[in-house]
């Protein structure tokens, strides 16, 4: 999206702003949109220095909380590719304005990637291992990941009456046999600590030699690793059709085992909890169109993608030998 000159910004957005000492405003322009958060790049100069800052307007809580920041600074101070919120003129670091909660970020350089790489996949597996890795006895307490049984259920009930017969259907099916999953007692006993949640290709950039930023930790929670990286898998290795590629799925797989070894209980699970992904985010999206319907200020995406991932995921399931991540 082309920026805003200068002055020429919606000044609603001037409360915000100001709550920070950035110096002289020079533009301020809207960034891409996710569905929960706004977000615009601020350009501002301050002792002849030009930087350019990113202001995000929370319309949801992040699923960390109040450990929102400790979580981001922790894992900044591990040398992790992140921005870390910056602090307000009251020196803090999540300022309210009205009803609404904002933060601040430096931007990170980067394009995100439109068709991944196999040395992209593998750097974003290597960064997904280390934080994991990091997280496992940290002092941090983040919530559970809150998609769980519980929230499938109340997303269905709102999209349900919404979807054709047969997708009514095959939404029902994926629901038991996920809750059953999860209900599971090897399930319970998986590995699980920090998750980033949204691990998508529009929450990572790269320059020629390699990650500069991993953003939106908002979905951060305590969670299954495997999970991770399934939502990673469903996102960065599927072909246009929603098939998982056998050579791109290995690749994040194996770069990953190479920083914490996968269990063999995570390695049988993996294929379903792609299907668990994919529901997850089907059922996001779904219910973000049905919401749009009586509020257009809403933004959302196609639930269609994942919908179509779902059933590639139950026609051909990822199973894999674990001697596969070890060559």
């Amino acid at each position: 999206m082309s920026a805003v000159p200068k002055n020429t910004y919606d000044h609603a957005l001037d409360p915000y702003v100001r709550a920070y000492d950035l110096g002289e405003i020079q533009r301020v322009w809207p960034a891409s949109h996710g569905i929960e958060n706004q977000n615009y790049f601020i350009e501002a100069s301050k002792d002849e220095h030009l930087s350019t800052f990113v202001l995000t307007i929370m319309r949801e809580a992040s699923f960390a909380g109040d450990s929102y920041v400790p979580m981001m600074r922790y894992l900044d101070g591990l040398g992790l590719p992140v921005a870390s919120p910056l602090s307000n003129v009251s020196g803090e670091a999540i300022t309210k304005v009205d009803d609404q909660y904002c933060l601040l970020q430096q931007k990170l350089s980067g394009q995100h990637p439109v068709n991944p790489t196999l040395k992209q996949i593998q750097a974003l597996a290597r960064f997904t291992g280390r934080m994991h890795q990091a997280s496992v006895g940290w002092n941090v307490s983040l919530a559970d990941y809150p998609r769980d049984s519980a929230w499938l259920n109340t997303q269905a009930d709102t999209v349900r009456e919404h979807f054709a017969y047969s997708d009514r259907a095959f939404l029902d099916d994926n629901l038991r046999q996920t809750k059953s999953m999860l209900g599971r007692s090897d399930t319970k006993n998986l590995p699980r600590g920090l998750i980033h949640g949204d691990l998508f290709r529009d929450n990572v950039l790269f320059n020629e030699r390699g990650i500069t930023g991993v953003l939106d930790f908002h979905h951060a929670a305590t969670g299954f690793f495997i999970y991770d990286l399934a939502v990673t898998a469903n996102d960065w290795c599927n072909d246009a059709s929603g098939y998982l590629d056998p050579d791109r799925t290995i690749a994040l797989l194996r770069s990953y085992n190479q920083i914490r070894p996968l269990t063999d209980v995570e390695v049988w699970l993996f294929p379903t909890f792609s299907a668990y992904a994919a529901l997850v985010f089907w059922l996001s999206r779904a219910v973000a169109v049905v919401r749009s319907q009586t509020d257009d200020s809403l933004r959302t995406k196609d639930p269609e993608e994942f919908k179509r991932i779902l059933r590639h995921v139950h026609k051909n399931p990822f199973y894999f030998d674990i001697r596969q991540l070890r060559g």
